[in-house]
């Protein structure tokens, strides 16, 4: 079988991984139009079920994460000078970047071609040389946008600016922060990704965006009085920053894009990640989604004769268990739209309300990967490895 896949991300990068070690014989090029080492963001989470999803299918892989990544277990929320501890959580990060390293190499210790600095040719092109085109190219995606109607996709771009940085300070928890102003309400959502780094993600409104003074344009640029905008931030959050400086890459202020798509194929062509489908950051599951859909990909098209059929399961299993991860995103993102609503409660009642979203969201919907999957996904792998044709890739 030959792949070709548009996209060097997490999701794109660990399709490739997955099917090379599933099906040793196939050709797969993955092309990516930028450096290896160009990319955006901070750190990126994981949940405890969705390392073991990934400990499952490849234990080398988890293993090299293991080693790099940061592991807390409460949720803080920093409220008027107050901060609530809530315990019993079990979250992991890693920097992006250390993240597609890892991939990167796993990619290359299975044989897989990645061509870097390099734009892939159209998806229709490829799709005549190539049994399967997976279209990996993030929430801007070129591949799905040239196809809309085929797709059944729609876009919508709302809510809150939200600014994505990093800081030295830390943070030893998922902490949500809400920083009361002269100007109104900001909050933000920081996580640890290695020692002493940590991502630092600021949203406001456009009301109090424009009455504080940010602007367009890089963050971490001085405007005319000196200041930039992640000067402003960092003194507004200075308590929870514990006097540390805020730091940018490729940041800009943005609003999040909600992507739907009634269909994941078209053709020879399949949608994966972020190209498929985004849910709000404040539920952090945009990576972790990512890598299911490849797992889910990589699994269907080793299950079926067809490129069709396997197109066909993957859509029918992912579809469902995405459009669910989204209404409960979608719930998240509303409830920090409707902030000020719940400002002026005391700290612990703040706390409850932010944990359960006014009771709208549980621990429950955040779950992810029970054993019993988890078992099943081990066992296929290991399976894989055993058979005459896994036996030289681990």
């Amino acid at each position: 079988m030959r792949i070709a896949i548009i996209g060097a991300g997490p999701g794109g990068l660990y399709t490739a991984a997955l099917v090379k070690r599933l099906r040793p014989g196939s050709e797969i090029d993955v092309w990516e139009a930028n450096a290896p080492d160009v990319t955006f963001g901070f750190g990126v989470v994981f949940s405890e079920g969705a390392l073991g999803g990934i400990e499952a299918a490849d234990p080398p892989l988890f293993a090299a994460l293991g080693a790099r990544c940061a592991h807390w277990s409460r949720i803080d929320v920093h409220h008027r000078g107050r901060t609530s501890r809530n315990g019993g959580y079990r979250f992991s990060a890693i920097g992006r970047r250390a993240l597609l390293a890892l991939l990167r190499a796993r990619c290359a210790d299975l044989g897989v071609t990645v061509r870097h600095g390099t734009r892939a040719p159209d998806a229709d092109e490829l799709a005549r040389t190539y049994d399967l085109v997976v279209a990996a190219d993030g929430v801007n995606s070129a591949t799905r946008d040239a196809r809309r109607e085929e797709f059944g996709t729609e876009t919508t771009r709302r809510g809150s600016r939200y600014l994505w940085l990093g800081t030295e300070r830390a943070f030893t928890a998922l902490t949500f922060a809400v920083a009361e102003t002269d100007h109104g309400l900001l909050h933000a959502h920081a996580y640890p990704y290695a020692p002493g780094l940590s991502t630092f993600i600021a949203e406001v409104d456009d009301r109090v965006w424009e009455a504080a003074g940010f602007t367009e344009g890089d963050a971490g640029e001085p405007d005319a009085s000196g200041r930039s905008d992640t000067d402003r931030l960092a003194d507004l959050f200075a308590d929870v920053l514990d006097g540390h400086d805020l730091r940018t890459n490729r940041s800009r202020w943005g609003r999040f894009v909600s992507v739907r798509n009634g269909r994941w194929s078209h053709g020879r062509i399949a949608l994966l990640g972020d190209s498929a489908h985004t849910t709000h950051f404040s539920v952090g599951s945009g990576t972790r989604l990512a890598m299911e859909d490849a797992l889910a990909l990589a699994l269907a098209l080793d299950d079926h004769g067809s490129v069709p059929e396997a197109l066909a399961a993957y859509e029918a299993e992912r579809l469902p268990e995405v459009a669910a991860v989204q209404r409960t995103a979608r719930t998240s993102q509303e409830w920090f739209e409707e902030l000020d609503q719940y400002a002026d409660l005391e700290p612990e009642a703040f706390n409850a309300h932010l944990i359960t979203r006014s009771g709208r969201l549980t621990r429950d919907d955040l779950a992810s990967w029970s054993p019993d999957r988890v078992e099943r996904v081990r066992e296929r792998f290991a399976r894989a490895d055993r058979s005459p044709r896994g036996a030289a890739v681990r």
